[in-house]
């Protein structure tokens, strides 16, 4: 999941864990979300304004950058809606006010799995990353206006209505090329390989540590699914393809299914939202 400048998307999300789920996920901990009180996402169910999503999911996808959305959030609020996060979830979000994706995924499974698994997902996550790169381009890019000493660049947001920057293209070299018709008869062949996938879909070291440290337990839901050989091998692979989902990616439809199931989905939830990566108290 391109090397870029120093400040870029990998930098935003705090321990959000991917969900790849398309993507991956994370982990458990939010220190500091004690201290305020938050209400329970099924008390907060009341449609919250676009401006008030903004600034949540500013804040929330933000965090680390030096940064913050020139548009007041509204990309990241069309990200959102577009994959139909629902009214109850984006209100918890709002409530909550957090910079940690890792602690609100966990809490929006209090409203449903699935509102859990979108946001981790990286499908969204792509168009997160789309919305920071708008901000924090690697290079000049249109829209983009350059200083006399050629350092700062101010971006004209795209008007409500206009598409989503571009997100980078899926990289399907594998990591740990497997032999064809080599048989994959234990999780532990398959550990290797989905850390490496799923990381390459991290926004940041914390993501990262979050997937190693769920990486066998990813293995065994995986390994026990019901996923074809051809599919198994593919995913011991470890291509870090960074980009949509890994369902896309999968040779067979019946396995695609699979991958996107609910259970699977949750499985795969419970797993990096359980992860305790090391140096982090559980």
């Amino acid at each position: 999941m391109a090397m870029k400048t120093p400040m870029t998307r990998k930098a935003a999300l705090s321990a959000a864990a991917l969900a790849v789920l398309g993507s991956l996920l994370a982990g458990c901990s939010a220190g500091s979300e004690t201290a305020q009180p938050s209400p329970g996402p099924s008390t907060s169910a009341a449609k919250v304004t676009s401006e008030d999503l903004g600034k949540a999911l500013d804040r929330l996808v933000f965090q680390g950058t030096g940064a913050k959305s020139t548009d007041g959030g509204a990309c990241l609020v069309r990200a959102v809606q577009d994959k139909k996060l629902s009214d109850a979830a984006q209100a918890y979000i709002v409530g909550k006010g957090s910079d940690d994706i890792a602690a609100v995924a966990s809490g929006l499974r209090e409203v449903s799995a699935m509102d859990a698994a979108i946001m981790l997902s990286p499908e969204l996550r792509d168009k997160f990353d789309a919305c920071v790169d708008a901000v924090i381009p690697p290079t000049p890019a249109p829209g983009a206006t350059t200083s006399k000493d050629g350092k700062d660049q101010v971006y004209v947001p795209p008007k409500q209505g206009q598409e989503l920057p571009q997100a980078r293209q899926p990289d399907l070299t594998p990591k740990f090329p497997v032999p064809q018709g080599t048989s994959i008869n234990s999780s532990s062949q398959l550990t290797a390989g989905l850390v490496s996938m799923f990381s390459s879909y991290a926004l940041n070291e914390d993501q990262k540590k979050t997937y190693a440290a769920s990486g066998e337990c990813l293995a065994g839901v995986v390994f026990q699914a019901g996923f074809s050989q051809e599919t198994l091998r593919f995913l011991a692979g470890g291509a870090s393809i960074g980009a949509g989902s890994i369902s896309d990616f999968l040779p067979k439809d019946e396995d695609k299914k699979i991958w996107k199931s609910k259970d699977f989905t949750s499985a795969l939830v419970d797993c990096t939202a359980s992860a305790t990566p090391k140096g982090r108290k559980a």
